[in-house]
């Protein structure tokens, strides 16, 4: 699936949004522990797309959908 933003390859796999204060995405296969910075998601080949850097809370959901990592912008799949 391309961007329709920007026209680049969208990548699929998971967003998730911690306690409401943090958007964050991994590839296929990515697990969610608790992180305590933004490099535990990255680490995982994952992108920081918005939220705390400092999180120990267990409150996640998650939905799967398409990122652009060349512009973050998010295509969901419902």
């Amino acid at each position: 699936m391309n961007c329709p933003v920007c026209g680049k390859e969208m990548e699929r796999g998971i967003l998730y949004t911690d306690s409401s204060r943090g958007l964050y995405f991994l590839p296929p296969g990515g697990k969610v522990g608790l992180w305590a910075s933004e490099r535990g998601v990255e680490k995982q080949g994952g992108i920081v797309l918005d939220g705390p850097y400092n999180s120990s809370l267990p409150n996640r959901s998650e939905v799967r959908g398409y990122v652009c990592r060349a512009c973050h912008k998010i295509v969901l799949e419902y």
